[in-house]
C-alpha cells in the first residue's frame, strides 16, 4: 500500500509513530508534501565525475572511489554541462522504519526539461542523507541550485516486516547506512566474491 499525505505526515510529526524518536523525513516541510509523495530538495554538496580518460575496474575499489570529486554547491549554483552526470546530496535525512520501503522518482517538470533523476530504491530500516544521480540529457547547460525540489519520494508499506538478518540496518555490507558525507559506489562482498569466482573459473579453463 502506497502511503498518502496523511500517513506520511503522521510518521513525520507524531512522535509515537517515529522510529528511534526520529522523523521519517527531517527536516519536514508541509509545502513539500504531496497527495502520495514527498518532494526532495537538493542539498549543499555535489559529486562531480573527474575529467579524465581511464578504465575503471570493478575489481578495484580504489579506482571506483577516485571517480568523483566532491564540491560544495554554492548559492550561486552549479552548471551541469550537456550530457554530464553527477550526484547531488539531498537536504532531507530519511529514516525508514522496518515496515516501510521507499522509491525515489523523477518529477515531471524536470523530465520535460531534460534533467533526468536516477530512480532509486530505499530499503526499509535505511537511515541517512541520500545522494542521487542527475543527468543533463540536453545540448544545453543547465544550472542547478541548493533547495530546488528535484525529485519525489514515494513510500510503500510492506506486507510483512523483513527478517531481522535481512534488514538493511543489520547487513554487514550496508555501505550507505547512516550516510552523511559522500560515499561512492561500493561493491558488496557477495558481488566481488561471485565475480572473482567467475574470473578464477575462466582462468582455470584457459590454462
Amino acid at each position: 500500500m502506497i502511503l498518502t499525505d496523511k500517513e506520511i505526515r503522521k510518521l513525520c510529526i507524531d512522535t509515537k509513530f517515529q522510529k528511534n524518536s526520529e522523523s521519517l523525513i527531517s527536516p519536514f516541510s508541509e509545502t513539500a508534501l504531496q497527495s502520495e509523495s514527498y518532494d526532495l530538495a537538493i542539498g549543499n554538496m555535489v559529486a562531480v565525475l573527474k575529467k579524465e580518460i581511464k578504465c575503471i575496474s570493478l575489481y578495484d575499489q580504489n579506482d571506483i572511489d577516485s571517480m568523483y570529486e566532491e564540491r560544495e554547491l554554492p548559492i550561486s549554483g552549479y552548471t551541469i554541462s550537456p550530457k554530464e552526470y553527477l550526484l547531488v546530496s539531498l537536504s532531507e535525512k530519511i529514516n525508514l522504519p522496518d515496515n516501510i520501503t521507499a522509491h525515489i522518482r523523477p518529477r515531471t517538470k524536470f523530465t520535460r526539461l531534460g534533467l533526468l533523476v536516477s530512480d532509486q530504491h530505499c530499503n526499509s530500516t535505511y537511515t541517512g542523507n541520500l545522494k542521487i544521480g542527475l543527468f543533463n540529457a540536453t545540448n544545453y547547460a543547465i544550472k542547478i541550485y541548493p533547495g530546488i525540489r528535484i525529485a519525489q519520494m514515494v513510500f510503500e508499506e510492506l506486507k510483512s516486516r523483513p527478517s531481522e538478518m535481512k534488514q538493511y540496518k543489520n547487513k554487514k555490507n550496508a555501505a550507505y547506512q547512516n550516510e552523511e558525507k559522500f560515499i561512492g559506489a561500493k561493491l558488496s562482498d557477495e558481488f566481488e566474491a561471485k565475480v572473482l569466482d567467475t574470473v578464477n573459473l575462466l582462468l582455470k579453463k584457459e590454462n
